[in-house]
């Protein structure tokens, strides 16, 4: 299996499985890579058109895990941007 790239998208749980080493335990190849990587946050959230998670994936963002919204992944796989695999897809349970 190739190298994932995992886009995080501002949120912890990536972060915080790295932190305790679970993609390494299982043996996963993986990076990071930032959807606004090499850009100056201030500045991509300036921006008049405003580019969002699914506009990313319009525009061929290479990544084989991101958390973007159920809609955005739906969306984006139902119009050739990409695929969700439903065995992976997982919804947290809320207190």
């Amino acid at each position: 299996m190739g190298k994932f790239v995992i886009s995080p998208h501002f949120r912890l749980h990536e972060w915080v499985a790295e932190e305790k080493g679970y993609f390494r335990e299982v043996g996963l190849d993986y990076e990071f890579r930032g959807v606004w990587e090499g850009q100056e946050l201030e500045k991509a959230h300036a921006l008049a058109n405003k580019v969002g998670a699914f506009q990313s994936f319009e525009q061929g963002r290479e990544a084989n895990v991101s958390c973007a919204c159920h809609w955005t992944v739906n969306v984006a796989a139902s119009r050739g941007h990409g695929k969700m695999y439903a065995d992976a897809y997982s919804v947290a349970p809320s207190a």
